[in-house]
């Protein structure tokens, strides 16, 4: 799902769930025609929902690398889902696949924790402007804004 996420971000939407089938099949090897169907209709449907949009869209990065030291000496380095970079703000996503929490409570801390590394790193590497993170959980799909 992050692949295909990121090698249709910038596929022209009407052609997008065609370049999805095509792409599951011939590259991600995933043989079952109605599997490669669902995996392509929910990306495109996370594509297309204008929840999601600028995630997607002109100026962000997918699959962005990131690297920084932190000023009490830890390295951070990774790379991002997805980056979105802005004059005022740098937003930071994450997708993760499986069961969606019920609240942001129930995040697992492990998530929470990576994403803060990020936000930390962010930081360092853009100072002065807004970092925001947030966890796509692909499954439902829902966006966790996380809180800075």
């Amino acid at each position: 799902i992050d692949q295909l996420l990121d090698r249709l971000a910038g596929v022209a939407p009407a052609a997008r769930a065609e370049a999805g089938l095509r792409w599951l099949g011939r590259s991600a090897g995933v043989e079952d025609e109605s599997e490669r169907r669902e995996l392509a209709e929910l990306v495109c449907g996370i594509l297309s929902d204008p929840q999601f949009a600028g995630l997607f869209g002109p100026g962000s990065l997918g699959e962005a690398p990131l690297a920084a030291t932190l000023a009490d000496g830890t390295v951070v380095a990774g790379t991002v889902d997805r980056l979105l970079v802005e004059d005022e703000r740098v937003s930071v996503i994450d997708f993760k696949t499986g069961r969606v929490p019920e609240g942001e409570d129930a995040i697992p801390r492990y998530h929470l924790e990576q994403m803060a590394a990020y936000v930390a790193a962010l930081r360092v590497i853009f100072p002065g402007r807004e970092v925001r993170a947030s966890l796509l959980y692909t499954a439902g799909p829902t966006l966790f804004e996380l809180a800075p």
